[in-house]
């Protein structure tokens, strides 16, 4: 029985987790890594597992929930697997390269820099993710028709990108515009 209470304690974290992911990507810059959605997956499955292991010992009303709860287990990690799988599809397709890390002097900031090509479809460019807490990454810098990035840290937390200068202890970016709601 004591899985049963554990899995529902999981379960909650787990919609929380997701409840935050949603929320820093509607208002912000941030977005998730791929570490971030292993993880949630991985609890998911250890979810259905411990509650598919004593499923016969349960009551009428615990079986109910126990079947909710691995429904939507189930389906999240699907939803997880299928985004795995159709972003491996897309980025097959060529477009984006790692160019550079580049780390803060007291190594506090961790940037990446990407070059992506959208072929005849778009533009050519670089752009730039800031690496944060728990696998989150925020997209910070954004420049089309630039080939390299030049970076110049003049503290630890500001930054010469290409000539423009971001603080990144202010959360400023280049390029990129978060829409007020």
């Amino acid at each position: 029985m004591r899985n049963f209470w554990s899995a529902i304690l999981l379960f909650s974290f787990c919609l929380a987790f997701i409840g935050v992911c949603y929320y820093l990507m509607a208002t912000t810059l941030w977005t998730f890594s791929y570490t971030t959605l292993i993880a949630v997956a991985l609890l998911l499955m250890l979810i259905i597992y411990s509650l598919h292991k004593e499923y016969k010992q349960l009551s009428c009303v615990k079986k109910v929930v126990a079947f909710f709860i691995n429904s939507t287990s189930i389906l999240i990690t699907s939803l997880i697997i299928l985004f795995f799988t159709l972003e491996i599809i897309v980025y097959s397709f060529g477009g984006t390269e790692h160019l550079l890390t580049s780390y803060s002097p007291n190594m506090g900031y961790t940037l990446e820099f990407y070059a992506f090509d959208a072929g005849a479809m778009g533009s050519f460019g670089i752009r730039g993710e800031l690496d944060g807490p728990f696998g989150f990454k925020k997209q910070f810098y954004y420049e089309r028709h630039a080939e390299e990035a030049v970076i110049h840290w003049l503290t630890d937390e500001i930054v010469i990108i290409n000539g423009h200068e971001l603080n990144l202890k202010n959360g400023e970016t280049f390029g990129y515009q978060i829409l007020k709601r």
